[in-house]
């Protein structure tokens, strides 16, 4: 008899399959429930909407002025000399990768915190600093005071037990980058700097060569100013580098100037008196002998004579001030809100909500299932 074989299949069961009809039905059997957890949550958007502070952004964009190297005859000149004057006359100024760093950094939110500002709740000028640290100046929206209340009132009820001096105590220590000195920060300031750090926005386009620079603040009119503060603070860093470069190169070149000038006396005093020596040159070692101090002459004479004249524009460039940052499109008051974006809000709660309501119909059955499992 001829064996029969079997294959062995998973049996279908007919309850694995998802019946979409069956999916259907139930969402709309609790379609109520739905619509209910839905409208809550879109009730929630709207008060998150319109309690959360209003923010306005304003921005500028600039093109950095890239560094240009060349040192023109002088470089090629020096080079047969053996001196290297390329980084020297290379005019070199910052590089915007490092523009981040820069406005991050301590020193420059510091000087960021000295903005002063005519803001809507005072008469007279003030600064970011006391803008940030003093209570009559603070948000205090209805969204803000619950989160005071709720999510922050643990801090809330430990700050009341230290001591009231501790605002000015050192809280932590930075070390500048740029210039290598040891900056400290108290409590206070500490924490306007985390504020500006966050509402600094800063934009870089390495294809098209330009940086956007930009902050966020409560009103329009403080807000464009404290923009053109980090512009104007931004640019003075940049210039304060470059002409640091120019002065460097300003030494470099009274130095070797310096050197160049006496080796041209030496070498003209010593034709000079060769020639007295030698007046009726009749042998040919002495012809020999004064041509080739003639010719040590005429070389120290054209590197004197050409670095006389780099010194001369090395003094020019550290007088001159050149832009190193052109703005394309400067700083102007901001007519609409950045934040809060209302309808953005809306949509994701109500969104969120149908997600919500439509997950807990599918999965409240599974669950319910579980537990009975649990319970046996």
């Amino acid at each position: 008899m001829e064996e029969k074989t079997t294959l062995l299949t998973p049996e279908y069961n007919a309850s694995d399959e998802i019946d979409l009809k069956e999916i259907i039905v139930q969402l709309w059997e609790k379609r109520r429930f739905i619509l209910m957890v839905t409208g809550v949550s879109f009730l929630v958007g709207i008060f998150i909407a319109f309690t959360s502070p209003v923010s306005y952004t304003a921005s500028c964009t600039v093109v950095p002025q890239t560094s240009q190297k060349g040192g023109g005859n002088l470089g090629g000149l020096a080079s047969m000399m053996g001196i290297n004057l390329g980084s020297a006359m290379s005019g070199e100024t910052l590089s915007p990768t490092v523009f981040p760093h820069i406005v991050k950094s301590v020193p420059f939110c510091k000087e960021i915190m000295t903005t002063p500002l005519t803001v809507e709740k005072s008469n007279e000028p003030i600064t970011l600093y006391e803008y940030y640290t003093d209570k009559r100046y603070g948000d205090k929206s209805l969204l803000q005071g619950i989160k005071k209340y709720t999510v922050e009132l643990p801090g809330i009820i430990l700050s009341s037990f230290r001591p009231k001096n501790a605002g000015n105590e050192v809280s932590s220590v930075y070390t500048d980058s740029l210039t290598g000195k040891i900056i400290s920060l108290t409590k206070d300031e500490k924490k306007v700097y985390d504020i500006i750090n966050k509402n600094i926005q800063f934009e870089s386009n390495p294809k098209d060569g330009y940086i956007k620079l930009g902050y966020t603040f409560a009103e329009p009119d403080a807000v464009a100013v404290i923009t053109q503060r980090l512009y104007n603070v931004l640019e003075k860093y940049v210039k304060n580098y470059k002409i640091q470069k120019e002065q460097d190169n300003l030494k470099f070149v009274e130095a070797s100037y310096r050197e160049a000038r006496q080796d041209f006396l030496l070498n003209q005093a010593n034709l000079a008196a060769f020639q007295d020596a030698n007046r009726g040159l009749a042998t040919a070692t002495a012809r020999s002998t004064e041509r080739r101090l003639s010719s040590e002459y005429d070389i120290a004479f054209t590197v004197y004579n050409e670095l006389a004249k780099q010194l001369e524009q090395a003094k020019l460039a550290v007088k001159e001030s050149t832009p190193v940052l052109t703005v394309i499109d400067p700083v102007v008051v901001p007519q609409q809100k950045s934040a809060p974006r209302r309808g953005m809000i809306l949509a994701v709660f109500l969104f969120l909500g149908l997600i919500v309501g439509i997950g807990w119909v599918l999965v409240k059955p599974f669950v319910q299932d579980i537990a009975k499992s649990v319970k046996k």
